[in-house]
């Protein structure tokens, strides 16, 4: 299969064929007429609780409370800015300056109401961005992130050779890991319209597959925001089985792992993604989207590998395969262990996210999804469990961030593509 796929397609990982959310709705069940969908309250995920907290509500308070002190913080130019660490389970936001931190920067801080503690660092975040810029254009360079307490960058390459022309020639400090590249993370099953994040999508054109991400409103229509090496524009594919109507792909960015999907007549997108595991019909609520900082804690949701949390974000503006600015997270442990993955082939594409809390109709609060980005990569290294077999999975994912703070060296790709979330 992977001799059909295009040629930035066949580093990645292969495709299965997979039947998600078949209690969905019976494909006999599909027509070209809208078809009736749950439209359930979001819940929490069933995985313990990340951090110490008592309950998903009260991490995601204290994130939230965090992650807002940080944007106003960053809300204007930041010049010598290099890095925050965004840990909830800390009760403070720790950020990175070079130089002397302005009095206008300290004043917001203090007005934010969250403890904050600014550290120095040894470079800005738009110095390293640059380094980051330059080493990951070279294909000897599978990732390259810069370190959150502006001290240097943290790069990836698959020989010892390549390590030592690395650090030759770096204009930073490095710490140089030797390790296999990421690879592409290809391949919930039968969606059907109003579809919704974390399904299968097909591309009918090369015969692969991958995950739809966040439905959005771009260029006065409706599109599905997905990975970019799944396929290429004018492209035909279709979300779901076979009994749902087949579209394409169009706005195809290749340095930044991004795409949207058309349309399909007579059908429409939802502000939804799947929950739960890979046959899952359960959903939740996009809310809104946030900023990734270091420390954060995140969810996956693909439509091999089904919904992983217990993540933690650990790097932002990271360079891999040649693209960025990705985020790079892992599950916690971070380790190779069975069932402990966070996305899988055919994840690509898939919803990353957080949880809010929303107000529905006041005065009840409905948990919702904060769209982080969508995934891109990541290690070949973990058993994991996918449609109920174990299979090859990885516990480190890097994805394609929908937001970046305001001022800074890149931008997220609702910003890039002038998009809204639905």
């Amino acid at each position: 299969m992977t001799d059909t796929l295009p040629v930035r397609a066949r580093i990645g990982w292969g495709v299965a064929a997979l039947i998600v959310a078949a209690a969905l709705l019976p494909a006999a069940a599909a027509s070209a007429a809208e078809e009736t969908k749950p439209d359930q309250q979001g819940v929490a995920p069933a995985e313990p609780v990340p951090g110490g907290f008592r309950t998903w509500e009260d991490l995601s308070e204290a994130q939230t409370r965090l992650n807002t002190a940080a944007d106003d913080i960053l809300s204007v130019s930041s010049p010598g800015y290099a890095g925050t660490i965004a840990a909830p389970e800390n009760g403070e936001l720790q950020i990175y300056w070079k130089g002397q931190v302005p009095a206008d920067a300290q004043e917001r801080a203090a007005r934010t109401g969250v403890p904050v503690r600014f550290l120095p660092a040894r470079f800005s975040e738009a110095e390293l961005a640059a380094e980051v810029d330059r080493l990951g254009a070279d294909p000897r360079v599978a990732t390259a992130a810069p370190n959150v307490d502006g001290s240097g960058l943290a790069v990836s390459v698959t020989s010892d050779a390549d390590r030592d022309a690395i650090v030759a020639q770096a204009a930073v400090p490095l710490t140089v890991t030797v390790e296999r590249k990421p690879d592409l993370l290809f391949d919930r099953q039968n969606d059907v319209s109003p579809y919704w994040g974390g399904a299968r999508w097909t591309n009918l054109s090369t015969g692969g597959g991958c995950s739809t991400g966040f439905s959005v409103n771009w260029a006065g229509a409706p599109r599905m925001l997905t990975a970019g090496h799944c396929g290429s524009n004018g492209n035909t594919v279709r979300i779901g089985n076979a009994t749902q109507p087949n579209t394409t792909i169009t706005a195809d960015v290749n340095a930044r792992d991004t795409q949207l999907l058309n349309r399909p007549v007579n059908r429409t997108f939802a502000g939804r993604i799947y929950t739960g595991a890979w046959n899952s019909s359960s959903s939740i609520r996009v809310g809104g989207s946030a900023v990734d900082y270091v420390g954060n804690w995140i969810c996956t949701g693909g439509s091999y590998s089904g919904e992983h949390c217990n993540a933690k974000v650990y790097a932002v503006n990271t360079s891999v395969l040649g693209m960025a600015p990705m985020t790079y997270a892992a599950k916690v442990p971070g380790v190779p262990a069975a069932g402990n993955c966070v996305a899988a082939p055919g994840d690509s594409g898939g919803p990353v996210y957080s949880h809010g809390l929303f107000i529905n109709k006041w005065p009840n609060f409905e948990i919702a999804a904060l769209a982080r980005g969508t995934i891109t990569a990541g290690y070949l290294d973990t058993p994991c469990l996918s449609q109920g077999v174990w299979k090859t999975g990885s516990y480190r994912v890097f994805y394609a961030p929908v937001r970046r703070p305001f001022f800074g060296p890149y931008v997220g790709s609702l910003t890039f593509y002038g998009a809204t979330l639905m």
